[in-house]
């Protein structure tokens, strides 16, 4: 007896087994950025919303166009809040804060910075991710046409093929993809499955057909051709000049150094990272902060180490000429032999503040503008268990020198002022802060002040603030508490905004000496500083981190210039800039008096978003209240059909009240299988008459049309009257017979079965 297929396969398996390969697929993604959650998160709601409108418009069956327009609809509704916090972000407000989003993304996304922050990368990949979902969806279920999505997954393994390249670190991951075809396979089967509950076994199934493994092999291959065409195609090279093995044509990987601050410097660990020996100098003077890198680029939402032009003759052997022009700011030169732990991962080689030789045999690098040195071949090559040796001497410059400095960009890099668009808020303070002082120093050690003293600013690990611009105001405005990176970022920022060149250390603390005398930089020393340039001297580290954190000012912004006075916390009227805003960042006028939120505008943001949230909230209750209206329609229709419509009816009762149904045999034995699961005379003579009407229906010459809506009833009643509460509920709530695929008419699958199969004595 040949096996009955239909029904077997839930109408959601093809969709939700669709979601699941895309959401595999994006996982591929991953080497954008150092947090998978911070894209995987957004594109999983808005992409359960968009799958689950597709099912329940298609369960109503709503037209297939209206279920696409309906899924675009609430697919960028989804999307628009989940990444600018705006419902409609391609009309007016929505639109601006979009293109906001978007140029902060971009002034940090370039090859050179990856992996990237979540906030960072969130603007491209959730939008992309949602879309894949989407395409995939209307694919592989509103056109039935599964195999063709293998397109998708080609579009979505291409992407970081095409901006990092097929090779080293950020190359697609073999489990990935190997799990994301296994998926790929199962809705397939899943879809072929589908097809055959849709139509049955015809008479013309001896005929030859298209193998089975059709559609399999054409899903293989799918797959197969999105893992090796990207590797064919032409991919953006970022070169440096100079930079690299060969000719110095090779990508540079330039890694943001501050990659997992946060997590190691919660760690507070004890464990030796560097280890910093005295062989020439005075082995007893504590050697200046150990530096990593340097970080020269604020998108609003991070600092990066920005793009580097390093040419090849600045290798890691190298004599470094001093700073500024005037060596007597130079103490007395030490030289150290240098080791690194085998569990340090940085691709960036620790130096003293202002080296002057450095000697690091491997693919090492310097920028002469910053005195950092990078790795040639990003994360291939770490510091982890390098040896190498350096001369350093601290700068101390008097503070006289600095407070005699002119306007601090006159030599600096333009670029060191640059800032994205900021709330108007940070301008103010940038001012108020400042507004007593003269000079760019002077203003400096004001804000170091405010930071350290007066501002009633607190140093906690505990409190994990936002990295966007809405969270840097924030802490500057109400929270106050954070880490030396949110102190850094917040001073060199200010500072910036006053055209004071700035940017981002990150590094050791001074460390401390073991009993040889060796000088040793454990986890819980890891630290973050503000460095800003001044005339004729050059870069000055400042440190705005309180002290609860054992950092201590350095000399040259105390003593005789002394504390800042006091300033109230909230920015005072009529603030004056101290000089004109840099040609090169956005223009920005000091408002007379301190910008008010306008209520208008406050409360159309608000209702806008509580608008969005609403229509959300409503789909979402709509999908909830779908299968039981679906049921109770069905039902109606059943009731005043034929003996057909009533058998159905009696089968999905039974399937949502969760007793057993033996659908696929003759309905002499499927009423036999249900004559346990009712008590009563009544309501078992009713089955019998049902059964009988059935079999007429189905095996007579003539058609018997006789209407049996009682009997269906009285049946289905005695059904649910042998349930307990709790599967009556669940029945009238959320029947599951409403998600099984619709058999075809009886009449088309079973009559050319030979009879003795059909009719059981």
């Amino acid at each position: 007896m040949t096996t009955d297929v239909r029904g077997a396969v839930p109408t959601m398996a093809v969709p939700v087994t669709c979601f699941v390969t895309v959401m595999l697929a994006l996982l591929s993604w991953g080497s954008f950025t150092d947090a998978r959650a911070a894209y995987l998160g957004p594109i999983l709601v808005a992409g359960l919303l968009v799958v689950g409108t597709g099912v329940s418009a298609r369960l109503l069956r709503v037209h297939g166009s209206v279920v696409v327009l309906l899924q675009i609809l609430l697919g960028t509704i989804a999307t628009g809040l989940l990444v600018v916090h705006h419902p409609f972000p391609v009309t007016g407000d929505g639109r601006a804060r979009v293109v906001t989003e978007m140029t902060q993304a971009y002034a940090g996304f370039t090859p050179l910075d990856l992996p990237m922050s979540g906030s960072a990368i969130a603007p491209y990949l959730v939008p992309g991710g949602v879309a894949a979902v989407l395409l995939a969806d209307v694919l592989a279920v509103t056109l039935r046409r599964p195999p063709m999505m293998g397109l998708v997954l080609l579009g979505v393994f291409t992407v970081p093929f095409s901006i990092i390249g097929p090779g080293g670190w950020g190359g697609l991951s073999w489990p990935i993809f190997v799990v994301t075809a296994a998926a790929f396979l199962v809705m397939l089967r899943f879809d072929r499955a589908q097809q055959l509950g849709r139509w049955g076994r015809r008479l013309d199934e001896d005929l030859p057909t298209v193998p089975a493994a059709g559609p399999a092999v054409i899903g293989v291959a799918a797959v197969a051709i999105a893992l090796l065409t990207p590797s064919w195609l032409p991919t953006p090279d970022v070169t440096m000049p100079g930079f690299g093995p060969g000719d110095g044509n090779g990508p540079l990987r330039v890694i943001n150094p501050t990659v997992g601050l946060y997590d190691d410097l919660r760690q507070q660990s004890d464990e030796v990272m560097v280890t910093a020996t005295p062989v020439y100098g005075d082995a007893e003077e504590p050697p200046s902060y150990l530096r990593i890198g340097a970080l020269t680029k604020f998108t609003g939402t991070e600092w990066t180490p920005g793009n580097r032009d390093v040419p090849s003759d600045q290798t890691g052997v190298a004599t470094i000429d001093p700073p500024m022009s005037d060596e007597s700011l130079l103490g007395p030169t030490t030289t150290y032999q240098m080791r690194a732990s085998d569990s340090f991962k940085s691709t960036w080689l620790p130096v003293f503040t202002h080296p002057l030789e450095v000697s690091a045999e491997g693919p090492w690098r310097y920028d002469e503008d910053t005195l950092d040195f990078m790795s040639t071949e990003g994360r291939d090559r770490t510091v982890a268990g390098t040896r190498w040796r350096m001369t350093a001497a601290p700068v101390e410059p008097p503070q006289k020198r600095l407070l005699a400095a002119g306007d601090a960009g006159v030599d600096a890099p333009p670029e060191m002022t640059d800032l994205p668009v900021l709330p108007d808020e940070i301008h103010e303070i940038a001012l108020s802060r400042t507004a007593d002082e003269e000079g760019p120093f002077a203003k400096a050690v004001a804000l170091q002040n405010w930071f350290r003293h007066s501002g009633e600013f607190t140093y906690s690990l505990e409190r994990d603030v936002g990295a966007d611009s809405e969270a840097l105001l924030e802490f500057l405005t109400t929270n106050k508490v954070g880490y030396c990176q949110q102190y850094a970022t917040a001073m060199a920022v200010l500072a910036r905004d006053l055209d004071i060149p700035a940017r981002v250390a990150f590094g050791f603390l001074g460390g401390d000496q073991n009993e040889d005398g060796a000088w040793q930089f454990r986890g819980r020393d890891l630290h973050a500083w503000p460095e800003l340039w001044f005339e004729d001297i050059g870069w000055v580290r400042f440190e705005p981190t309180p002290a609860a954190a054992d950092t201590a000012e350095p000399d040259y912004t105390s003593g005789a210039l002394g504390s800042a006075p006091e300033i109230p916390d909230t920015p005072e009227p009529g603030g004056n800039a101290s000089a004109a805003p840099a040609p090169n960042r956005p223009q920005r006028e000091a408002p007379e008096t301190p910008q008010v939120v306008d209520p208008a505008t406050e409360e159309a943001h608000t209702g806008a978003v509580w608008t969005g949230l609403g229509v959300l909230a409503l789909v979402a209750l709509l999908g909830l209240a779908a299968p039981a209206v679906i049921r109770r329609r069905r039902r109606a229709a059943r009731l005043a059909g034929d003996a057909e419509a009533g058998w159905a009816e009696i089968g999905d009762t039974a399937v949502d009240l969760g007793l057993p149904w033996a659908g696929t045999r003759s309905p002499r034995e499927a009423g036999a299988a249900l004559n346990t699961e009712i008590s009563g005379r009544d309501p078992l003579l009713a089955l019998q008459r049902i059964v009988a009407a059935v079999e007429r229906g189905r095996y007579a010459e003539h058609r018997d049309t006789t209407a049996i809506g009682d009997d269906v009833r009285q049946v289905c009643a005695a059904l649910r009257e042998q349930a307990g509460p709790r599967a009556r509920r669940r029945a009238t709530l959320w029947p599951v017979s409403v998600f099984r695929r619709v058999s075809a008419p009886a009449s088309e699958t079973a009559t050319a079965r030979p009879e003795h199969e059909l009719i059981s004595s």
